[in-house]
């Protein structure tokens, strides 16, 4: 069976799709559906950079949950100038945020729905280290 553009595209960043009857082990995911959601709407490179801000930062290598996915790329397409103008300083912010207890706090909000909360914190967090007013030494 020949892999498709999808399975291409995340082994050339070490992750696997798994069926969702399957339990995930570290780098693979079940968020086949949200990773071609967001290829549809803004395209590979996209995708691709928003699985880098997972896949190559810190403790969050493993958070492949699709709501986390979608969150994140929910805040780059809104904040388009973080990714475009400071892509090093973006990675960087997530080396910072625990990823896994943004999304503890999100699930445990619920019933409102995990990636619209989990969006709302991350871009708090990415905010906070990104967009801090400058202070001018004196």
């Amino acid at each position: 069976m020949t892999k498709g553009r999808l399975d291409l595209i995340l082994d050339g960043l070490g992750i696997k799709l798994v069926p969702v009857h399957r339990r995930r082990a570290p780098a693979e995911s079940h968020a086949r559906g949200t990773m071609q959601e967001i290829r549809g709407r803004y395209g590979d490179g996209h995708l691709v950079f928003v699985l880098r801000c997972i896949r190559q930062t810190g403790s969050n290598r493993d958070e492949l949950w699709s709501d986390t996915i979608g969150a994140i790329s929910d805040v780059l397409a809104q904040r388009q100038d973080w990714a475009l103008q400071r892509p090093g300083d973006l990675l960087g912010a997530f080396d910072d945020i625990a990823l896994a207890t943004l999304r503890t706090d999100a699930v445990a909000r619920r019933p409102w729905p995990v990636r619209a909360t989990l969006r709302t914190l991350i871009y708090q967090e990415l905010e906070k280290r990104l967009d801090a007013p400058v202070r001018l030494a004196v």
